[in-house]
């Protein structure tokens, strides 16, 4: 990451002629637009740009297997483009590419399938926040840590059809390092500029407590009652629903699929039902 004396521009050009050959090869793209549904929010032109920051991903992050886990180039791509997928948006011209946006790690270590947590969770003094994210299941579909690796598994990453309870670990995991990035796990990542840090807040936190109270007196939710375990795990599962089950989640909590909309600069409602994106559906739209 030697790079941030540049310009952005600059190094926008710098990575397009470093990445003329390096870009996913054509048949395995072709394969993950296929297969990833997740891809029809996104028109033709976005898809291009989505191949580039993917191959951006690809050259500068490590995909370590492990047991037994067979990690083909193809698996990795695909997984390069759902981290794409979700930091597509926030670059800002002015300061910063999209991958400033992971700069808080450098690896994807993948299991094939569900696992036991490798690693204990880091206590909390004095009210640190920072820590490793352990979901509290015996059994784990993924977890990160401060500026520790992405941990996830295949069988809950590959790709599936969408459903109203999406389970999108590598989206889970992705939204905690972002949280993260200004040195706290709790659900209020570093917003934009333009964004109203009080109505985030406010937004969330209404959300929060209003599933709370749905699971403890044992009525229906209405999304994965996991969200419902902290801030930083609402945060999460949100942005799970957000770009696997944006109609799930504007019917339930229309306004945090407003702050979401605005923080990561996209509108996947735009594109329900595998049509293209209209223009002016990214960031544009949310300004």
């Amino acid at each position: 990451m030697t790079w941030l004396p540049l310009s952005t521009r600059a190094n926008r050009r710098l990575l397009t002629r470093r990445l003329r050959k390096r870009h996913i090869p054509a048949p395995i793209w072709f394969d993950i637009e296929k297969r990833d549904p997740l891809l029809a929010h996104f028109g033709h032109k976005e898809r291009l740009k989505l191949r580039i920051l993917a191959s951006e991903i690809l050259w500068r992050k490590t995909f370590s297997p492990v047991r037994g886990m067979v990690l083909t180039e193809a698996i990795k791509a695909y997984l390069a483009t759902r981290i794409a997928i979700v930091i597509y948006a926030l670059e800002n011209p002015e300061r910063s590419t999209a991958l400033d946006w992971l700069r808080n790690w450098r690896e994807v270590i993948v299991y094939p399938s569900a696992f036991s947590p490798h690693r204990r969770q880091i206590t909390r003094l004095g009210g640190n926040p920072l820590g490793l994210v352990l979901h509290t299941d015996p059994v784990e579909q993924g977890e990160t840590s401060y500026q520790g690796p992405l941990v996830i598994n295949w069988q809950d990453a590959r790709p599936q059809a969408l459903r109203q309870i999406p389970g999108q670990v590598l989206i889970h995991e992705i939204a905690h390092k972002l949280d993260m990035l200004d040195g706290s796990s709790n659900g209020h990542p570093p917003l934009h500029a333009s964004m109203d840090q009080q109505l985030w807040h406010d937004t969330f936190q209404a959300a929060y407590i209003h599933l709370n109270r749905r699971v403890k007196t044992g009525r229906k939710p209405g999304l994965n009652p996991y969200a419902a375990t902290n801030s930083a795990e609402f945060f999460a599962v949100c942005s799970e629903y957000f770009f696997a089950s944006p109609g799930r989640l504007h019917a339930i909590y229309p306004q945090v699929y407003k702050q979401l909309s605005l923080f990561y600069r996209q509108q996947p409602l735009a594109g329900i039902g595998g049509n293209k994106s209209p223009k002016g559906t990214y960031a544009e739209s949310c300004e």
